[in-house]
């Protein structure tokens, strides 16, 4: 909220004129005038603002802006300056959640702005990152609205911060502004996943707060652009340029626990010919690899793995699961199951009815554990590499929301079934299982009988 300053009531022409014909012994007189006229040079002195310099007179109402500098994280204890057209400067650090505010005149405006220093995770901030203010009110500091600045600065994020008044002016403009939004747009589409901006949602000057979905967008982004193996320079280049960040970008949706955890996963052929996979995962942070393709377009091993331990990939990696180290596995004790995941592309089903006489390979730890019969009414049966063949069950129960209880194992297993049908009218089905505790321990870590994922693909 703006605060302003209402100047005084000043003496009316008609008093000024009853004062200066009132007697009064000379010398009094004298010093009132002298006195009268040094209090108002010093008023005339009197100037506002944040830190630096401002142009306004004292008459012209403070204003604040205000806003969040984050990277998904918030930047913790960064300085955040700007510069505006009338000259004026401004600076703040950021608080623990990544907020600031400053104080300028109205006629300020607009400015550039830019946080540098601080920390974000424990991590110091690697660069400045820039935005601009047009008006007063919510400036957020963030890579996009780096994005936006480097396209207004032509492919440079910098160019602004030693602009004249003048180009300051022509260059922050409602127009341009727009225009370059378009083109940060299109461009952060291209990558894995294939980004988008909320509707609605302006990274300048729409307010946000850390933890909340447009913030969890910002850890997307620094996932897929780890994934696609570029840098923030390099995004602005091709923001600017209008070129395509990735050869062909993906989307998926990776599944976890707590409960059936869903996070947006991207993957993509890069420019460089290599495979990127990016999950920013909202309660273990972000998982990022480079893998190799076989023939069939299905993962076939890591280039880098970053902290993943094995893959499994089917139907065209529309079908999948990525493995850790985080826990004990199954059956792979030291790679255990993490994140189960389905790409866009695939149409989830509701008739079970599809699924009668299918039977399906499952896999759980990257490693095929036996195969799943459907009988009528979702009734599954599964046979273990073993030999073994476990009881029939339902999973009707497990497809609802609140899925189906293992109180036994206090538990609960949540699943989903999927269909892809190729361009030969030929039908493959998947489903994807999540089983999470309902006790007291890590709902994070995996273990043999209350957290794991499986995955099936029908034969």
């Amino acid at each position: 909220m703006n605060a302003v300053i209402f100047p005084g009531r000043l003496p009316s022409s008609a008093q000024k004129r009853n004062y200066a014909v009132k007697k009064e012994p000379g010398n009094t007189r004298i010093t009132r005038l002298a006195l009268g006229a040094s209090l108002c040079a010093a008023l005339a002195a009197c100037g506002g603002g944040s830190s630096g310099t401002n142009s306004a007179t004292a008459s012209t109402p403070s204003v604040t802006t205000n806003g969040t500098a984050a990277v998904g994280a918030p930047i913790v204890g960064g300085t955040v300056s700007l510069k505006c057209a009338s000259g004026a400067t401004a600076s703040a650090t950021t608080t623990t959640d990544g907020t600031y505010s400053v104080t300028l005149k109205s006629a300020d405006y607009p400015c550039v702005a830019q946080v540098a220093g601080g920390k974000a995770n424990g991590a110091a901030l690697a660069s400045a990152l820039h935005s601009v203010a047009a008006a007063p009110g919510t400036t957020n500091v963030t890579p996009l609205t780096d994005l936006i600045v480097g396209v207004l600065g032509n492919g440079n994020a910098s160019a602004l911060d030693g602009a004249t008044s003048s180009a300051l002016s022509s260059a922050i403009t409602a127009d341009k502004l727009a225009s370059a939004l378009t083109k940060v747009q299109t461009a952060i589409a291209t990558l894995p996943g294939k980004l988008a901006i909320a509707s609605g949602f302006n990274p300048l000057n729409s307010q946000f707060s850390v933890g909340d979905a447009n913030d969890a967008l910002l850890d997307q982004y620094a996932a897929a652009l780890d994934a696609a193996g570029l840098t923030q320079a390099d995004a602005v280049m091709h923001s600017q340029n209008g070129t395509a960040m990735t050869k062909t970008p993906y989307a998926a949706i990776a599944y976890t626990t707590p409960g059936i955890t869903a996070t947006p996963m991207g993957t993509s052929l890069n420019l460089d010919n290599t495979f990127g996979i990016a999950i920013a995962d909202p309660n273990r942070g972000l998982y990022v690899a480079k893998a190799n393709l076989d023939a069939s377009s299905n993962v076939s091993s890591f280039a880098t793995p970053g902290k993943f331990t094995a893959i499994v990939s089917v139907l065209g990696n529309r079908v999948g699961e990525l493995c850790t180290a985080n826990g004990v596995g199954s059956v792979s004790a030291s790679q255990p199951g993490q994140y189960v995941y389905v790409s866009s592309d695939m149409v989830e089903v509701t008739d079970l009815s599809e699924l009668n006489g299918k039977t399906f390979d499952e896999y759980e730890d990257c490693t095929q554990s036996g195969t799943t019969t459907f009988a009528s009414n979702g009734i599954a049966t599964f046979r273990g590499n073993d030999g073994q063949t476990d009881a029939p069950i339902s999973i009707v129960q497990a497809l609802t929301a609140a899925g189906a209880p293992d109180p036994a194992n206090h538990s609960v297993e949540h699943a989903k079934v999927y269909k892809y049908t190729d361009s030969t009218g030929a039908a493959r089905y998947a489903y994807i299982t999540i089983n999470s505790t309902t006790g007291t321990d890590d709902p994070l870590t995996f273990d043999t009988d209350t957290k794991y994922v499986t995955i099936g693909l029908s034969r």
